[in-house]
């Protein structure tokens, strides 16, 4: 036979089933609403029920009244006969016995009146039995209580009840049909933990509390009894990157919203968290003093350097303030959970900010650094690390010097300097500049070596003619190596003495092997020109003297400009036919046919310049006068040139001179 459900309790308080409530029976408060349990499902247990005596309270159960001592059955005679016996009118009473009253029977009373549970009252029971369906509780009194077994599953549905645990129950009815009371742990887990809820905002304490389960925007939190919503936001004071780890861990947390109508709660643990670490900080900052030696633990590396846990507040220590030598990682020096001892450089306490440092520990060793390592004295240092630009040496510890990538080498072109040093190499380097003040020092790898350019320079002079090989051409000539390290220019005007040569690759191919003149040195630039056309002699030097004003020269066509055309005389030496010396035909000035020929009268000569002036058009006037001296030579048999002037022997003189110029 099974305890009598709920909603059976519930049914005894309807008006029709009143009437029928048997002797004993108490009535419900209809203002107590029973929580749904299926207590009524229990098996029946034996010696449990009306008329069974009570419990022996256990003595270590706190809170919990003693009983009265239970009184045998046969010794206490039943003051109300049976219902049933007096409706057929058999006598139930005894015979009257006189018995002595005992002098403290209404104390007696009185104290068991007083004990007697009141339905809605909260009482401390614990329990004896779990059972299938339900929690028995031993309260102390005549009869136990059961309690669901559902109100002893936590947020996580997981089962908590245990036999011999204490629990606080209410009591939402005295007396069962089977004579068990009806208790609730629900009910007063719930006001419990409206209580605390309610006193943790007006107080602004702090409420305990389970992270049960994950939900959309953030989790679930068990308050004993009620449940809140923990946005994700403030599960802690920086991003969670797991939250998993949080889950099933019981935490303090703030209260920021209450609305018990809508049955809302919402917590922060990171407002706990704040305040915790505010507390904890205003304390401890006051204990701290720039120049102290404090010991803290690396909680967090960012690339900017360290934060250090001090024990209630959290300092900075940069990444330049680690080491007086190059950092470029945090990880370099600390790594998180490492315990170190720094010095306090800074500390504000309207922000709570604590500046730390590590290299300030001992002296700096840039102080006097221009003393020990004077510009142009040679060192010994190894290489640390490399970057596009150049190696970083260390000279000693903390002091660091840079040997940039072009000076690594006087000959070769480095592009890295992976290609001429590697790390952990010990290289003999030059003291290029120090500059203590910025912490930088400028180093050079070539300088330990002679200048290819100053021995060159001391071993060859101007004029002199070398050997080389071409290394790379040009639009504005070639690039003669002469020795490694040392290169020349041949420009594109020192190729040719006529100028003819209008690229490089037209006489010179990449690694042909060639002999040039030096032509000029330049020390300070570290360049020397170089001359091909130079190994041959200057054709205007005869040229000046084979070609006077008034020679008459015949010259190739070779090309046709806006000023003029261009001649050449012979290899090497051209000359010019200015516009304003050709023949003209009308108005226009024909263009001469390439690769022509023609005669021409010198009629300027810079030697200097390489400049050569030539006409055709004086030319044509010269051998119109030639002729015209000639025909009057011939005809002077007494005829004057006035009697020659207005006759057809002009006209005829003057067709023949045309007819000798076109042939």
């Amino acid at each position: 036979m099974g305890f009598e459900s709920q909603s059976q309790v519930s049914g005894d308080n309807t008006p029709d089933e009143k009437k029928n409530i048997g002797t004993g029976t108490p009535l419900l408060d209809d203002s107590v609403t029973p929580l749904s349990s299926t207590a009524d499902k229990h098996e029946k247990v034996l010696g449990i029920g009306p008329g069974t005596p009570w419990n022996e309270p256990e003595s270590d159960l706190p809170g919990v009244p003693a009983a009265p001592a239970a009184v045998p059955a046969a010794a206490v005679e039943d003051p109300f006969p049976s219902v049933v016996s007096l409706a057929v009118g058999e006598s139930t009473m005894a015979e009257p016995v006189e018995e002595e009253m005992p002098a403290n029977f209404d104390e007696v009373l009185a104290q068991s009146m007083e004990l007697e549970p009141e339905q809605g009252e909260i009482i401390q029971g614990r329990i004896i039995r779990i059972d299938t369906d339900g929690v028995v509780v031993d309260v102390g009194y005549k009869s136990e209580g059961v309690i669901a077994k559902d109100e002893f599953m936590n947020a996580r549905g997981e089962f908590t009840a245990a036999i011999g645990d204490t629990v606080q129950v209410l009591i939402q009815r005295k007396e069962n049909r089977e004579g068990f009371m009806v208790l609730s742990k629900r009910l007063v887990d719930r006001r419990l933990a409206w209580e605390r809820v309610n006193a943790s905002l007006a107080s602004n304490a702090t409420v305990e509390g389970q992270i049960a389960s994950a939900c959309k925007g953030g989790f679930i939190v068990d308050l004993g009894g009620l449940q809140a919503f923990l946005p994700g936001s403030q599960l802690d004071l920086r991003p969670v990157a797991n939250a998993d780890e949080y889950l099933g861990k019981t935490f303090q947390f703030k209260v920021i919203k209450l609305n018990k109508e809508r049955n809302n709660i919402v917590v922060s643990r990171r407002n706990f968290l704040m305040d915790e670490r505010n507390q904890k900080r205003s304390e401890a900052i006051t204990t701290l003093a720039i120049g102290r030696s404090v010991r803290g633990v690396v909680k967090n590396i960012t690339k900017f350097g360290a934060f250090v846990d001090l024990g209630g507040v959290d300092g900075l220590l940069r990444v330049e303030d680690m080491s007086w030598s190059r950092i470029t990682n945090p990880r370099q020096i600390v790594q998180v959970g490492d315990e170190i001892e720094a010095l306090v450089l800074s500390v504000d306490e309207a922000s709570g900010k604590v500046g730390l440092g590590l290299k300030q520990k001992s002296a700096d060793p840039w102080a006097n650094l221009a003393v020990k390592y004077p510009m142009g004295s040679l060192v010994q240092a190894e290489v640390v690390s490399l970057a596009d630009f150049g190696a970083f040496l260390r000279l000693e510890e903390g002091v660091e010097g840079l040997l940039p990538v072009s000076e690594l080498s006087w000959t070769k072109r480095i592009r890295h300097p992976q290609e001429v040093v590697k790390v952990g190499d010990s290289v003999r380097v030059k003291v290029l500049s120090v500059d203590a003040a910025a912490k930088k020092i400028s180093l050079g790898l070539k300088q330990t070596e002679p200048e290819p350019y100053s021995v060159y320079f001391g071993s060859h002079k101007v004029g002199e003619i070398v050997e080389g090989e071409v290394k790379t051409l040009a639009n504005y000539g070639a690039f003669v190596e002469l020795t490694e390290g040392v290169t020349g220019l041949v420009h594109i005007s020192d190729l040719s003495w006529d100028g003819s040569i209008r690229q490089a690759g037209d006489v010179l191919k990449k690694g042909d092997h060639v002999s040039v003149k030096i032509l000029e040195f330049q020390m300070d630039k570290k360049k020397i020109s170089l001359g091909l056309k130079q190994l041959t002699e200057d054709p205007w030097a005869a040229a000046a003297k084979k070609y006077t004003l008034g020679t008459v020269v015949k010259a190739k066509v070779m090309r046709n400009t806006k000023i003029g055309v261009f001649v050449q005389i012979e290899p090497g030496i051209e000359g010019l036919i200015h516009i304003s010396q050709l023949e003209k035909k009308g108005t226009e000035t024909p263009e001469l046919p390439l690769d022509s020929v023609v005669e021409a009268k010198v009629i300027k000569v810079v030697a200097a310049e390489r400049k050569i002036g030539l006409s055709i058009r004086e030319l044509a006037s010269d051998l119109e006068s030639e002729e015209m001296k000639k025909y009057l030579n011939e005809n002077r048999r007494g005829a004057s040139l006035a009697e020659l002037s207005g006759g057809a022997q002009l006209q005829e003189l003057l067709r023949k001179m045309n007819g000798a110029n076109q042939a």
